[in-house]
This record gives structure tokens, sequence and C-alpha cells, in this order.
């Protein structure tokens, strides 16, 4: 039995499913309340039909219902499902949903033990509470932007990070709030933003700013304090090294056969190395080395010193065939209604047990399939209901 089974959740966001969607891999049953007609914006995302395979994803393991909750009919719909549920969650501001009547003081009169989720861009108080947003304007305002990248140009990441960790931080406190509603009765309001939990993201650069009076500057793939910490060019693709500690760069020259970096040497210790060589000589001397060899060579070097290194994985190699994605089902067969078989990303816990595995995973619903079976509306009142808008 998945461990979340007796959790029952609404979901009234749109277009940001990974709250929910780790509630729903681990057990829950998550309803994902979707607008009639067109859905949660996830749906179309990057597909000109009815269900993207994003959805496909993102909607798995939960079923969909549809209800108009800007109508009054719907938020009462929406109102009769609360005293029979653990969790609700929103990525609006609570006085969106309060001025529908969803606010948590309207809804835990019905449901007292009610655990009350809103994830928004900025927070709901100060200055940019009302500012609209996207991921990388969260990196920007948190300085987590200014921070990454190359001394000419601030960057990305090359995913949404910002939601993706929202997210995993109102799912924990949600669930922290859940237990303690498990033992006194009373639910909460859990509210978190995008900006502010990627603004708590790095202790690195706060500290140095603290410490030593200073802001270290953007090195690329290169760290402050801790060096070589970068990416390589080999002769047949690029190589990921990060070494942490005087032992293993010791470790790491002698593998490489190099005693021009090893004991005795200016290289040898930190901080001189990391803070005064790396970003001189010694970078270009790693910039040459590894040129000369292949990932392979690479790889077998760092392992046989046991360091960390790897090569830098394609998408495309992990998905065929990596053996290490296989050991840990990391991408599992998932039959949808719309796209047949699909490979999806498999669940990053795994509970250890003999009589389930973690890979039993549900197909995302058809927009609005589970409607009728969730409200308990049949025959004239649900094709009532359909008629007008509402469901």
């Amino acid at each position: 039995m998945k461990p979340l089974v007796n959790l029952k959740v609404l979901d009234l966001t749109d277009g940001c499913p990974y709250i929910t969607s780790m509630f729903a891999d681990y057990g829950a049953e998550v309803v994902k309340i979707e607008p009639p007609g067109r859905g949660d914006a996830m749906r179309s995302r990057g597909s000109d039909g009815p269900d993207s395979l994003y959805y496909a994803y993102y909607g798995r393991n939960k079923k969909s219902v549809t209800v108009n909750w800007d109508d009054p009919r719907g938020q009462e719909i929406i109102r009769r499902l609360v005293p029979d549920t653990d969790m609700i969650v929103f990525n609006c501001a609570e006085a969106h949903a309060a001025e529908r009547g969803l606010g948590y003081e309207q809804l835990k009169a019905l449901n007292p033990r009610l655990v009350y989720g809103v994830l928004t861009p900025f927070g709901e108080e100060g200055p940019w509470k009302d500012d609209p947003d996207y991921d990388l304007l969260a990196m920007a305002r948190s300085g987590l932007l200014e921070k990454t990248g190359f001394p000419e140009r601030p960057t990305k990441f090359g995913f949404p990070l910002g939601y993706f960790y929202a997210s995993w931080h109102l799912a924990s406190g949600m669930l922290a709030a859940y237990l303690r509603a498990c033992d006194t009765g009373e639910g909460c309001k859990v509210s978190t933003s995008t900006w502010h939990t990627v603004f708590s993201l790095d202790d690195t650069f706060a500290e140095c700013l603290q410490g030593l009076n200073t802001l270290p500057r953007r090195l690329g793939n290169g760290f402050p304090t801790t060096n070589p910490t970068d990416t390589f060019k080999c002769r047949n693709g690029w190589f990921s090294l990060s070494i942490g500690s005087d032992d293993q760069w010791l470790s790491f020259a002698a593998c490489a056969g190099r005693p021009d970096w090893g004991e005795g040497t200016v290289y040898a210790h930190d901080p001189d190395r990391s803070m005064k060589h790396y970003f001189g000589d010694l970078d270009q001397q790693l910039r040459d080395y590894f040129a000369g060899i292949t990932i392979e060579e690479a790889d077998r070097i760092c392992q046989q010193a046991m360091v960390p290194g790897g090569p830098c994985n394609t998408v495309k190699e992990l998905v065929e065939g990596n053996e290490q994605v296989q050991a840990r089902h990391m991408l599992v067969h998932v039959p949808d209604p719309v796209h047949g078989d699909t490979l999806q990303v498999g669940l990053p816990a795994k509970f250890l047990r003999d009589d389930e595995h973690d890979d039993d995973i549900a197909p995302a619903s058809p927009l609005g399939a589970d409607t009728g079976s969730v409200l308990g509306l049949t025959g004239a009142e649900l094709d009532a209901l359909r008629a007008g808008g509402v469901v």
C-alpha cells in the first residue's frame, strides 16, 4: 500500500500541477478540478491536440472533475466536497478564492481539519504580491539568476526550477500540517511562493557577503570556494568534475598521472588551489588535459581515484538503455488512453517492501471523466449542469 493512500486532496491549481502530482504518485486520492471545456492549461502545453504528453505525466494518478468555480453553482459544488477532504490546493492568492466563497476561514467552517495550501509568485504580502511572473522572473528577483551563468551574462536554469522547488516546499509544509491535524483535529493554511523558496535556496553567497564582505563573481560551472568544479571538453564529449577536498584532489592527480599537481606543488591544498590558482593557470591545464582523453578514460580515472566525476549525459542517452536508470526504475511505461504506451519519469522516492511495486501508475483521466462519479451526479441533473457550463 502506498503511504498516502488515505489522503484526500482537492486540486484547484491551473498550469502548476506538480504539487499534487507528488501526493498522487504516493497514493493520495487527488481530485483535479478543471475548467469545463478547456481543462487545465497543462493539457495544451506542447500539443495541438486535446491532451498533451505533459498532461499524460502530470495528470497521472488523478481524477478529473470539471467545475466552473467562477459560477456560484460551481462554488457550491466545491464547498460540498470540502467536508470529506483533507487538503485543498490553490496557485492563486487566497483573496481570489475568498471572493468566490472559497477562502480559508470560509472552508474551515465546513471542515476544521482542512489543510489549505496556497502557492503564489511572490507571496501574499508586500509590494510584489500582485505582480505577474514566470520562472525566469522568480529567479531574477531572488538573486539566483545574478549568481548563475558566466561573467558576461546571467543565465537561467534549463527547466523551471522555481516551480518545482516551491511545489516541494508547499507539499512538505502541507504534509506537516496534516500530521498536526491528525493529532489535534485542527488544520491550517500553508502559504509559500516561488520567489521566496528560490530566495532560500543558496547559502554560499549570503554567507560570503556576511563573512567576507564581498560577493563571489559569476563563475560559469565553477564554484567560489571549492575547485576544480567545472565541465571539461574531452575528445568525444563533455565531462563534469567536482573536487571537494584536498584528499580528493591529490588522489585525482595521482590517478591522472600528474605529479606536477600533487603534494609539494602550489596546487595541492586549499584555499590556494581553489581561490588563487584554479582561476589562473590550473583551469587551462585541466582543459588541456581533458581535451587529450576520451569521456571513458576520464570516467575510469575518476572511478579509480574515487572522486566525483562523470559524463554530461544527454536525455537521449539516459532514455536509451542507461543501466542506472533501469536499475532504479526512473523511466516507466504507462498506458495512456490518448497517447498509447508512454515513457514517463518514475517515482523519485522508493518504498521498500515485498507486496507492492512503486510503479503502479494510473494514466491521466480525460477531461471531466470523473465528474459524475466524484460528485454523485447522474442523468438529467448532470446534463443540466453541463448544459449550463457549471461542470
